[in-house]
């Protein structure tokens, strides 16, 4: 059996066992009442944010590529993104979305490397954001922190990780990937001269700091849009827990469920959410109806960036 089909399985057996196991004592018609009965305009609403966050997503975006001396309709960059929720929720990961949105900074005319990188810097900026939220969250509720062990330790940790790796990447001499790129071994050369390439894409961004802070600034901004949209979720199902407290619990369930283990996080999110809103005395009736309300919005997304994807043109436009 091929190592891909091994994985895949096991991410399905962990999928259904952690469905199995949170939902063993829930009344499952329970759950269902409480989505039947949840707030329609609330539902509304926290979906209709979706959209402002493709608008905003885009407007960080073309930042990026404009530092590439590059430039993209608006308009265009929402189709991408939306396309890209498509290969997201159909596929079972998320780089699929990510491959998606390098073809459309392709198309744009940029070259292959630049595409590449635009896209994992605009990734990396959302993370970073993702982070901070958690550790301030951290200061001003003490639920999540004193419940979770080592929570506080993780997230200083893997923030000042990623901004170590950040500074070295960038302060590495060109001349030292070229070195790498020229090795004699066949395999690490190859790696050498895509990471060379990618280097010298990166070394854009860092004459260009007033644009990154433009997009840094746009990824706060589409992250509160995250957070206020899973806050009407909860209201609209009944869940009270302190707005503040939701700035740390999303990031923390958004970091989970990043890490692919199962397919497209099913089980992993309900496993999350049921305990991250216990600490607040939330049941996990309530938590399972979030949980599935939240990735039906997600499945939804995905049903309209498929519309998108087979009603859009596939050529190069620049």
């Amino acid at each position: 059996m091929q190592k891909k089909t091994l994985f895949l399985l096991l991410k399905i057996s962990l999928s259904v066992a952690l469905i199995l196991w949170i939902t063993q004592d829930v009344a499952l018609d329970s759950v269902f009442a409480v989505i039947t009965d949840s707030s329609g305009s609330l539902l509304i609403l926290a979906f209709s944010l979706f959209f402002i966050g493709y608008v905003i997503a885009a407007f960080r975006w073309r930042t990026l590529i404009r530092v590439q001396d590059g430039d993209a309709p608006v308009f265009f960059l929402v189709r991408s993104f939306m396309v890209a929720l498509f290969f997201n929720n159909f596929l079972p990961s998320t780089v699929g979305g990510d491959v998606v949105r390098m073809y459309d900074s392709w198309r744009l005319g940029n070259s292959k490397t630049d595409a590449v990188t635009v896209v994992l810097v605009d990734r990396f900026l959302g993370v970073i954001v993702l982070f901070c939220f958690a550790l301030l969250a951290l200061v001003f509720d003490e639920t999540v922190a004193g419940e979770v062990p080592f929570i506080t330790a993780w997230v200083t940790a893997g923030l000042a990780g990623m901004g170590i790796a950040t500074w070295l990447f960038l302060k590495i001499p060109v001349s030292t990937m070229q070195r790498l790129s020229s090795a004699k071994n066949g395999v690490m050369a190859r790696v050498g001269g895509i990471l060379e390439k990618v280097h010298r894409s990166f070394q854009a961004y860092r004459q260009a700091p007033s644009a990154i802070l433009r997009a840094l600034g746009l990824s706060v901004l589409l992250q509160v849009n995250v957070v206020v949209h899973f806050i009407l979720v909860a209201r609209a199902v009944g869940i009270d827990v302190p707005a503040e407290s939701m700035f740390l619990i999303i990031p923390v369930a958004v970091f989970i469920m990043m890490v692919p283990i199962s397919i497209n996080a099913i089980g992993v999110r309900e496993a999350v959410f049921v305990f991250l809103f216990s600490l607040y005395g939330v049941q996990s009736v309530e938590a399972l109806a979030f949980a599935w309300i939240a990735y039906s919005f997600t499945l939804l997304q995905g049903v309209l960036g498929g519309l998108v994807f087979a009603l859009r043109r596939e050529k190069r436009i620049a």
